[in-house]
């Protein structure tokens, strides 16, 4: 078989969104003849724990570890808070306007460049180059965040200078808007140079949703591959595709984190409304948000007097367990930040979502990706932040239909492009285009 390295942070046994796009390409790969071989730290600090992922690792893998050192244990002391996860005060408005909110985040953003795991570089390179001397590797990929994965990549690229080497970029760097937000002009040119970096030298870079492929067209559009998010069809057998209209409930889910950037007030505005407006959409309704939500949008939503009786906060549970609950819905909300980068925002919950084919209502600017995936597939509509009345009528209309046993015109082969499996088969196509006829890496 040939061989892949991967370089990633997350691995399971953590969970959430970030490990799922690799781990399901590493699940594949052996199928298309490749073998993964991946790379990733012996203590990782994460907060979310999912045991049930490590089922998804092929026979085949090669698991290498080295441990890494974070500053996170040294931002608790500073704290004062033992059980704060690792986000440098990135959880909420509140911790934004506090003292020590503001300095955990100058820190994250302007010391650790470009992020807190860059203490893993050196070490990773030097680990790597003497396991890339003494086994044979074919190709290799850095998937970030964490961006200090790419360059633990560019350091063995100058390394090995015929290495076939792939960055996986499944979100914005030095235009992230969020960070850049507390950002000094000198670490914002310092992480412009170091992508710039990654982008000259990396043979391929994918990208992950189409706005972010139009973004770098003007760097070298020969290196950009757009390999989106997918679902995997395994983790869906069994599950009803249809609603189950025995509960008497209009269920609509949210699942994953929802941070204070997505908190959608007119959407509140909109069910509460409807509520006072609608007996029978204020009995039916349910509302219910599984995962991190932050206490600002807890806030926001108690405001309401009657939403807030709808809602059930079901906190973090496990990927099997998330499938399990969302094919009980009979809505998915599906909401972006509601900044800058919005529009090139294409979370991996989309596509798991159009998997279980239930009506989805996105809420996102009008030319976001998300919107034309929904668009193309079928499977719902898209509202703007700003326009309640437009997501009142569009919830009104979803609720109709659904009293009335209708769902959306979903599109089979559209959805079906985005399996796990079909994705796995064109970044394959990549490697195979880019080593083919490639002598082999010279050894040092």
């Amino acid at each position: 078989m040939k061989r892949l390295l991967i370089i990633t942070y997350y691995w399971p046994p953590s969970g959430g969104s970030g490990v799922q796009r690799w781990l399901k390409f590493a699940k594949y790969l052996p199928e298309f003849g490749w073998q993964p071989v991946v790379y990733t730290p012996q203590n990782p600090d994460f907060d979310i724990k999912d045991e049930g992922l490590l089922a998804d690792i092929p026979k085949e893998a090669e698991i290498i570890k080295t441990k890494i050192w974070e500053p996170y244990q040294l931002y608790r002391t500073l704290t004062g808070n033992k059980g704060s996860n690792a986000n440098f005060g990135m959880t909420g408005e509140k911790s934004k306007k506090s003292l020590m909110g503001h300095f955990s985040l100058w820190v994250r953003g302007n010391v650790f460049v470009p992020d807190p795991r860059v203490f893993w570089r050196r070490p990773s390179v030097r680990f790597l180059k003497k396991y890339i001397a003494e086994n044979h590797v074919d190709a290799v990929v850095t998937t970030g965040p964490p961006h200090s994965m790419h360059l633990i990549g560019l350091g063995l690229k100058k390394a090995f200078p015929k290495l076939v080497w792939l960055a996986d970029m499944r979100d914005p760097w030095s235009t992230f808007d969020i960070h850049n937000a507390f950002l000094s002009p000198s670490a914002k040119a310092k992480n412009a140079g170091l992508e710039k970096a990654v982008l000259e030298h990396a043979d391929r870079v994918i990208m992950v949703s189409p706005s972010m492929y139009e973004e770098f067209q003007s760097f070298d559009n020969q290196k950009l591959v757009l390999i989106t998010n997918g679902f995997d069809a395994e983790d869906f057998r069994g599950q009803a595709l249809h609603s189950d209209k025995s509960k008497n409930k209009f269920c609509i889910k949210h699942s994953g984190l929802f941070n204070f950037i997505r908190n959608p007030e007119n959407l509140w505005r909109a069910l509460e409304e409807l509520c006072a407006e609608n007996a029978a959409f204020a009995e039916k309704l349910s509302l219910e948000l599984t995962g991190n939500v932050d206490p600002l949008v807890r806030e926001s939503v108690a405001a309401f007097p009657v939403l807030k009786t709808k809602v059930n906060y079901r906190g973090w549970v496990s990927h099997e367990e998330v499938i399990a609950e969302n094919a009980k819905a009979d809505l998915f909300l599906l909401i972006v930040n509601n900044s800058r980068n919005a529009k090139a925002q294409l979370p991996g919950k989309v596509f798991e979502y159009l998997a279980l084919q239930k009506p989805i209502l996105a809420i996102c600017p009008e030319n976001a990706d998300v919107a034309k995936i929904i668009a193309e597939t079928g499977a719902g509509a898209s509202c703007p932040f700003e326009d309640k009345n437009r997501i009142k009528n569009t919830l009104l209309h979803i609720f109709e239909k659904w009293q009335k046993g209708e769902s959306c015109d979903f599109k089979k082969e559209k959805i079906d492009a985005f399996s796990r499996k079909k994705l796995t088969e064109k970044l394959v196509g990549v490697l195979e285009n880019l080593i083919f006829d490639s002598p082999e890496i010279t050894k040092k």
